[in-house]
């Protein structure tokens, strides 16, 4: 069990909300989810079934980027990340996984992990509000939505972070 926060402790965000990396200049990064809340990071779904709590993004060029992310209870959300490679782990709640394109379904509660490394197309029905944490390779920028595919667009070159590690040759 961790130990209580000492009274002279720092804030726990240390790092400004929207500070970015300038150049190759290398920080840590602390940031937490009240930090976030109703602020540019904070994402409601057009269709209504999620919110999306985006922790890291691009523009922190680290090569991925970093969610907590709740779709709603009763609730039906068909996605296809047809750019992007995702990992999905449940902390709270529970929903049926359903693989679109073999019809395979599985059901994820808290501790499971899924990982959608051959851009299918799925679904997700949460039984109760579900609670996850994700990452995006590329990462996103942070105000993307499903379009009417349940597609992210296409990132931009330099979201896959240090240009030094992206280079060919």
């Amino acid at each position: 069990m961790p130990s209580a926060r000492p009274p002279d402790a720092p804030a726990a965000s240390t790092t400004p909300y929207g500070e970015e990396k300038k150049g190759f200049e290398r920080t840590v990064i602390v940031r937490s989810l009240k930090d976030i809340e109703n602020t540019d990071r904070h994402v409601r779904s057009k269709s209504g079934t999620w919110e999306s709590k985006r922790i890291v993004l691009a523009k922190e060029k680290v090569g991925f980027s970093f969610h907590e992310t709740v779709l709603y209870a009763g609730t039906e959300t068909s996605m296809w990340y047809a750019n992007h490679i995702e990992a999905v782990l449940c902390v709270e709640g529970e929903a049926e996984l359903t693989n679109d394109e073999t019809g395979e379904a599985h059901w994820i509660e808290p501790g499971t992990m899924y990982l959608l490394d051959g851009h299918e197309r799925h679904t997700l029905r949460p039984k109760t509000d579900f609670r996850c944490v994700c990452v995006f390779n590329p990462p996103v920028t942070g105000r993307e939505d499903h379009d009417e595919n349940g597609t992210y667009p296409p990132p931009e070159p330099e979201a896959w972070g240090d240009p030094k590690l992206t280079e060919e040759g």
